[in-house]
């Protein structure tokens, strides 16, 4: 009996982490490889609205782990040639390059955050259509949400 005491709370607890803490959206499964033929991806620093009470690195801080969810994604299945920081190198010639973008829209101390992002061909400058645009949660979360997004826009699952 005194163990189901404290089992209940306990499980309470995880399923509550679990629903604040995971980015909020469902993924979609997609047949059609919208990012297959890219072959970098720079990633922008996420912009820092002032009526959004973070620190004035947050936005770089979210996009460099992005940066390295991307790469972990990239070195796994062999997604991509070269995944950078926008500006941070040099594009070789004659690569498609995707560009992430966004805003953080919300930030707690506590090292949570909601954002809004979008991918952009970096050459046209046209908006690619993803239905996957916003997450919230840990940030590291955040980054890997948007690294899957890219991964199944990718390969089409």
């Amino acid at each position: 009996m005194k163990s189901l005491k404290i089992m209940i709370p306990v499980m309470l607890l995880a399923i509550i982490a679990a629903t604040i803490f995971v980015p909020n959206k469902g993924m979609t499964q997609t047949d059609v490889p919208l990012f297959k033929d890219y072959q970098v991806v720079e990633v922008q620093p996420f912009e820092v609205p002032l009526n959004v009470a973070a620190p004035e690195h947050a936005g770089h801080d979210l996009a460099n782990e992005t940066v390295y969810q991307i790469i972990r994604y990239s070195d796994k299945f062999n997604l991509f040639e070269l995944v950078i920081m926008e500006g941070a190198h040099k594009v070789p010639a004659g690569r498609k390059v995707l560009l992430v973008k966004g805003t953080i829209t919300a930030y707690s101390t506590q090292g949570t955050c909601a954002t809004t992002f979008q991918f952009v061909d970096k050459a046209s400058g046209q908006v690619l259509p993803v239905q996957e645009t916003e997450a919230q949660g840990f940030t590291f979360r955040v980054a890997n949400y948007i690294a899957r997004v890219i991964y199944i826009y990718k390969v089409g699952r």
